[in-house]
């Protein structure tokens, strides 16, 4: 089956699909048709360049450890999440202001990453492999 998907550096892209980052800040509004709508998380060929120095320390202490960046998965397909709406000053400590907030819920996590992967921006479209395709409806 075809799914959407969006691009987002690393460690955000884990975070994400671990639970621990209920929010993707974007410059651009969701889209209404996704709102509702369960999409996969690629995780960038590129880290965001300050790596675990990005998180406020507010942040940081949500983090059950803190993995080298460079041993998170790139250019990989990691997981799905819902997005439940898009907003603007969220009151979450991972929300951005100025900019638009898409929260997020009920995130999976694959076993394995689909590796080898490349990104594109704005949404674009994979085949999930069937062995994927259970939780993702």
């Amino acid at each position: 089956m075809i799914h959407k998907v969006i691009t987002v550096k690393q460690p955000w892209a884990s975070l994400i699909v671990q639970g621990l980052k209920p929010i993707e800040n974007r410059t651009w509004k969701c889209p209404n048709k996704y709102i509702g709508k369960r999409i996969l998380i690629h995780a960038s060929a590129t880290s965001v360049r300050e790596g675990w120095n990005a998180l406020t320390h507010e942040q940081r202490l949500f983090l059950p450890v803190e993995i080298p960046i460079k041993k998170l998965p790139t250019s990989a397909i990691i997981g799905s999440v819902e997005i439940v709406c898009c907003i603007q000053n969220h009151p979450s400590i991972w929300a951005e202001k100025g900019v638009y907030n898409w929260v997020l819920a009920n995130p999976i996590l694959f076993d394995k990453p689909i590796e080898g992967v490349k990104g594109k921006l704005s949404f674009w479209e994979y085949e999930l492999p069937e062995e994927y395709e259970r939780g993702q409806e």
